[in-house]
């Protein structure tokens, strides 16, 4: 829950937001704040998903929402509800049914005494499952899984460049704690290293091909990138693979293994795919930027993406210059 106050310059007329702030004054030009002086909730931070948005202030009815909480955000000195998805550090939330002209009048004008208190209450929609917050430090720490079971949170610190003895307790570490259900939250922005992580695979270097990161780390494996339509089963064969459904903010926390034909069927997903069975970890680059450029991303797009692992813009136009010579 967030608790704050009115002001006489509140207005709560914006169509597209509204706004807690920890600030003690605004001017009325802020016309999405619903609340000064506001008393941030830290626990905001270990909650995903789609919330109930509950606004209440005393002798009057509640106002009530929902919004899909944004994972990149970071609890700072004010919290943004966005009917769009902006997903900026200080939004807490986005595709919200709740703006700040949503309020009744009478709701509104309320707000406008100093004296008044205003709460917020987030509460997740659904089946509350377990939360593993993953972070980087100096040596690998696994949780205790009774902790999860029972609190409904751990924390896995993983050590940057872990040996492989290491590594494997990561990836136990991570597989029974998949067992309970579980989320996955990653600190920093990386989402195809949360995608990896929930997948069971450790923090290996990886590769991402479409906007918003499009670039890559080092050429290495697991691979990650966003299916396109008709991409080749063969480009798939003999790799370990594992799908998410795209169609969540939450990124990171519905990855399950696969098969490489129902990987190709599930269009507009996220694909990670692991090492090949030779244990090589080569990736067929000519068949994955044809595949990528016949589906429709840019070649800008995908010379940056595929940069580390040796495609230039020259190359590109090589291979679709002799992909366009083929006999149809």
């Amino acid at each position: 829950m967030l608790v704050g106050r009115g002001h006489p310059a509140i207005r709560a007329t914006h169509a597209k937001t509204f706004e807690l702030t920890a600030e003690s004054e605004v001017s009325s030009r802020a016309t999405c704040v619903l609340a000064v002086g506001t008393v941030l909730d830290p626990g905001l931070a270990g909650m995903r998903g789609r919330v109930r948005l509950t606004l209440e202030t005393k002798g009057l009815p509640a106002v009530s929402g929902e919004a899909t909480l944004n994972p990149w955000r970071a609890v700072t000195d004010r919290v943004v509800i966005r009917r769009s998805r902006s997903l900026d550090a200080d939004t807490l939330a986005v595709d919200s049914t709740l703006t700040a002209e949503d309020l009744p009048t009478e709701f509104a004008e309320a707000l406008t005494d100093p004296d008044r208190e205003v709460s917020l209450t987030v509460e997740e929609l659904g089946d509350v499952r377990p939360l593993l917050r993953v972070s980087f430090g100096e040596r690998t720490r696994l949780p205790a899984m009774k902790d999860l079971a029972e609190q409904g949170s751990a924390e896995l610190v993983i050590a940057e460049g872990a040996p492989p003895k290491e590594a494997a307790a990561t990836v136990t570490a991570l597989e029974r704690a998949t067992a309970l259900g579980t989320r996955v939250s990653v600190a920093g922005p990386y989402k195809p290293l949360e995608a990896l992580l929930a997948a069971g695979l450790p923090p290996h270097p990886y590769t991402y091909l479409g906007a918003p990161q499009r670039l890559s780390t080092l050429p290495a494996t697991p691979i990650v990138f966003r299916m396109p339509d008709a991409m080749p089963v063969s480009l798939l064969a003999g790799r370990d693979i594992w799908v998410e459904d795209t169609s969540e903010l939450d990124l990171g926390t519905a990855v399950e293994p696969t098969t490489a034909d129902q990987a190709v069927a599930a269009v507009g997903t996220l694909v990670v795919v692991g090492p090949a069975a030779d244990d090589t970890g080569l990736v067929d680059l000519a068949a994955v930027a044809r595949a990528l450029t016949g589906a429709g991303i840019a070649p800008r797009t995908l010379t940056e993406a595929l940069a580390p692992l040796g495609l230039t813009r020259k190359k590109l136009y090589a291979l679709l210059t002799e992909q366009d010579r083929e006999p149809s």
